[in-house]
């Protein structure tokens, strides 16, 4: 079982990596996610029930409870990525579950896998768990390309499980373990 500090998220001082880093999401940081997530069709990006909240409720809720939600930061001006959210974190289980976004401008540019090389690596290797979880709709392509790039492993399928243009499409269950990643950390291939 993981000791409760190191599940203290808000604590979390992971390494920058070559050209992005990992620090809290910022309460300034919602009128740009907000903005991006406004221009698409979320439910393309996930399965779960999408609650359509205004940028004040959104602002209210972050003040309520800091979300366990990490801001994707370019190192050289810290412009704002993306995201990458855990959830599910198990201690007993020494498993999580992760989630990413990234605006549109900044997609297939590398800084999604390299941020998410240098959370993995600390969950792993820092945090101490064993499970990192994600999942995707068969449909998008480019995370599922991603996530095998960085090991994941399909484990299962949820048929028919995400609407998307009127039409039920799967939605596919990904998992890569500790001992995966020892034996492939994939930080070197981060470099641009």
């Amino acid at each position: 079982m993981l000791s409760l500090e190191s599940l203290e998220y808000c604590k979390w001082q992971i390494p920058d990596g070559f050209h992005i880093r990992l620090n809290l999401l910022q309460e300034e940081d919602l009128e740009l996610l907000h903005y991006w997530k406004s221009q698409i069709d979320i439910s393309y990006l996930t399965s779960k029930a999408i609650e359509y909240i205004s940028l004040e409720e959104q602002q209210q809720q972050f003040r309520q409870k800091r979300p366990s939600i990490f801001a994707i930061r370019r190192i050289t001006d810290e412009q704002l990525l993306g995201q990458i959210r855990i959830y599910n974190i198990n201690p007993k289980n020494r498993a999580v579950g992760i989630g990413y976004f990234t605006g549109a401008n900044y997609r297939q540019l590398g800084y999604t896998k390299e941020a998410l090389c240098l959370l993995i690596n600390y969950l792993f290797k820092v945090v101490g768990l064993n499970k990192v979880m994600a999942d995707t709709g068969a449909f998008n392509q480019a995370s599922i390309a991603l996530l095998k790039s960085l090991g994941f492993k399909q484990d299962g399928c949820l048929r028919q499980h995400q609407l998307l243009d009127g039409i039920l499409h799967d939605q596919l269950l990904f998992s890569l373990l500790a001992l995966e990643w020892e034996e492939d950390c994939r930080l070197s291939e981060t470099k641009m």
